[in-house]
């Protein structure tokens, strides 16, 4: 498949808000509204592109992400305790440190991605499986609030078992969306004459609900917390769920409007997303370290400094992406050195 320089641009895009939106939580005092608005879709849209991409995913790539979860779990909890994230030193592998947690997910979402390719997308069996994560991805935090006031020991990241079916569905819409439909939606939607206009409308409108109640949304959009976070009963939780859906379908149709096809930073930005999301936590963990400074100042000198440095952050990783590629694809790397050895060893 030939390269999609718009997909690249709005993986570029969304890749700074996820950067933005992390160290946005280090100045957060007046920055709630806009965390909120990009807690709303920059993961669900980020996995419906995982799902339009995994049309033909294989195995290595489940491997792969399994070798980068373990290498850089590891990693940050050196990390996370040696610039005071966390209190005391904790290594497990079974609760994801920070935004580790899309590893685990993505990894899952590729063996059902691989097991429906195999059964026959549109087979009985794949209505089955389909029907099942639907039901469960609604249902899941509802019933996890009882299990988790039960089971206090368990945490509610664990294995990242409730994000991963919460944002299932968002790949499940990309893996069912062939590439003809993706480019006639592409087309129809850039080419809307009142775009600008509509998106500002619905962002608007969206910005407006989300302030109703700000803290309800940002526990919901995060995935991982129960319904008693966010939900004072059923009705209100299948409300709050419905909403969380909407919104992010709507804001990645936004995205997909806005975003031209032309190769400029963010195709830069998008092709070496990888890079960007594995280590810009480490510009957070430093920052964060100095928050006591940065409180102090108002809203919009705040958020110029954040903007500036979530772009140096992306622009600084992309820079240096050559000398990580190692690092961010480790199944290659031990095959080739594998095959490097059994040469120099042939030669001698």
């Amino acid at each position: 498949m030939t390269k999609d320089v718009k997909l690249s641009n709005i993986k570029g895009i969304l890749i700074f808000l996820v950067v933005l939106g992390h160290l946005l939580l280090v100045v957060r005092a007046g920055m709630e509204p806009l965390i909120v608005l990009i807690y709303s879709f920059h993961m669900p849209a980020f996995i419906f592109l995982n799902g339009y991409f995994a049309k033909n995913v294989t195995f290595k790539k489940v491997i792969n992400l399994l070798l980068l979860y373990i290498i850089f779990q590891s990693f940050y909890a050196f990390i996370t305790y040696f610039t005071h994230y966390s209190e005391a030193f904790t290594f497990r592998f079974t609760t994801p440190i920070f935004h580790l947690w899309y590893l685990i997910s993505l990894a899952c979402f590729y063996l059902i991605a691989i097991s429906l390719n195999k059964i026959g997308k549109h087979r009985l069996w794949s209505f089955f499986i389909i029907t099942g994560i639907l039901v469960i991805s609604i249902g899941i935090r509802w019933w996890a609030t009882g299990f988790l006031v039960n089971h206090p020991q368990v945490s509610g990241q664990f294995l990242s078992i409730q994000r991963t079916f919460v944002f299932f569905p968002f790949f499940l819409l990309g893996f069912y969306i062939d590439y003809k439909t993706m480019n006639k939606c592409k087309t129809i939607l850039y080419s809307f004459k009142f775009k600008l206009l509509g998106s500002s409308i619905l962002i608007f409108g969206i910005v407006w609900l989300l302030s109703t109640n700000l803290l309800k949304f940002e526990n919901a959009f995060y995935g991982f917390l129960q319904s008693s976070a966010f939900a004072i009963n059923w009705r209100n939780f299948f409300e709050i769920e419905f909403q969380q859906y909407l919104i992010a379908c709507i804001m990645i149709a936004i995205l997909f409007a806005l975003i031209n096809q032309s190769e400029n930073l963010l195709t830069l930005w998008g092709d070496n997303s990888l890079v960007i999301f594995l280590f810009h936590p480490l510009f957070f963990f430093v920052l964060r370290m100095y928050t006591s400074n940065l409180t102090q100042w108002n809203i919009f000198l705040k958020l110029t400094f954040v903007i500036c440095i979530s772009l140096f952050v992306c622009s600084f990783l992309v820079a240096i992406s050559k000398w990580l590629c190692w690092i961010t694809n480790p199944l290659n790397t031990i095959l080739q050195f594998r095959h490097d050895r059994n040469k120099a060893a042939l030669e001698e």
